[in-house]
């Protein structure tokens, strides 16, 4: 099965939606040549290997019933509006409380 990805989406959110679990990462992957951290395009096309339902399907058959796409790459606006990031740039009391 070919799927395209939409706007914003993951490997990790198609192997979710298209797989039930994000173990199908691998297998989705693997079938196109990508790692599973690799950003994906807007428009682009995959390969979804069959069958990639996990024992009894019902998450992805959830989300296929309720329609969802799961969309939870940052946008660049996103990262725009985070410049500096990790621990290394947060001061204590600042931006990292201590509780």
């Amino acid at each position: 099965m070919r799927i395209t990805v939409k706007d914003r989406q993951s490997l990790l959110d198609l192997a979710v939606k298209n797989g039930g679990s994000i173990e199908t990462a691998m297998a989705i992957a693997e079938a196109n040549g990508i790692n599973i951290t690799d950003e994906l395009t807007d428009g682009q096309e995959l390969e979804i290997p069959e069958p990639l339902m996990n024992a009894d399907g019902r998450t992805a058959g959830r989300y296929a019933t309720l329609g969802l796409e799961p969309a939870t790459e940052l946008s660049a606006e996103d990262m725009a509006a985070c410049p500096y990031g990790g621990i290394n740039y947060m001061g204590i009391e600042i931006d990292f409380e201590v509780s």
